[in-house]
């Protein structure tokens, strides 16, 4: 992290008290995530979004948030469990996974009808041109 403050910094004596912070935060904070391109963040970037404190205290576990010369944010945590929670739920590691199908069932959430898809309607074509199936 030390190095990324570096490179983004050319200024060396601001690198430097950036540095040390990072340092003294991860002394008290033994478990340190770098928040800054996640979604948890508000609409001036300065704080985190309600939702995401809302989740950490309703976890019950100790926090603390750390923004380090507007630039970047840090989460610190005591419990090493806590800090893989918390990274699992807000850094985007986890993405939804479209199905496999497109064209399966899935009702409509404006047309709640269960109307078949259009492949089971060939389906439902195709047995009825089949001798027998019409008293199905």
């Amino acid at each position: 992290m030390k190095a990324i403050i570096v490179d983004q910094w050319r200024d060396e004596e601001m690198a430097s008290s950036a540095c040390y912070g990072v340092e003294a935060y991860a002394r008290r904070w033994p478990h340190v995530l770098m928040v800054n391109d996640w979604d948890v963040w508000d609409g001036s970037r300065k704080h985190l979004r309600r939702e995401v404190i809302g989740w950490l205290n309703q976890q019950g576990a100790s926090w603390d948030f750390y923004h380090l010369l507007d630039t970047w944010g840090l989460i610190g945590f005591e419990d090493p469990e806590m800090a893989a929670r918390f990274k699992r739920r807000w850094s985007g590691m986890i993405k939804a996974v479209p199905s496999s199908s497109s064209r399966g069932w899935n009702p409509h959430p404006l047309n709640s009808s269960f109307a078949p898809s259009e492949d089971d309607l060939r389906s439902m074509g195709s047995k009825a041109g089949r001798p027998g199936a019409a008293g199905r």
